[in-house]
């Protein structure tokens, strides 16, 4: 999977809004643990933040602290420009 940064120029400059007119749910972010003679015990955090795909071997080892979601259409908005619901 291909950074963010690298899929989207706009990123380089800092925050962006997206309109997201269609996602799909691909993976999660959280911490790893491993099981013991004591019980659970987590690893090291080196990777915390590298998501994971649904699906992976060791998903099953996870805890999850965010939900990844995949942009399939979305436009770059600026904030300023949205009008409130009514």
């Amino acid at each position: 999977m291909r950074p963010a940064v690298e899929l989207c120029p706009h990123l380089r400059k800092g925050h962006v809004a997206f309109l997201a007119g269609a996602t799909s749910v691909w993976g999660v972010i959280g911490s790893r643990y491993r099981l013991t003679a004591t019980g659970l015990e987590p690893l090291p955090a080196e990777d915390d933040d590298a998501p994971v795909a649904y699906g992976h071997s060791q998903l099953d080892w996870f805890l999850a602290s965010q939900l990844v979601r995949e942009l399939h259409d979305y436009e770059v908005v600026e904030l300023d420009d949205l009008v409130p619901a009514a």
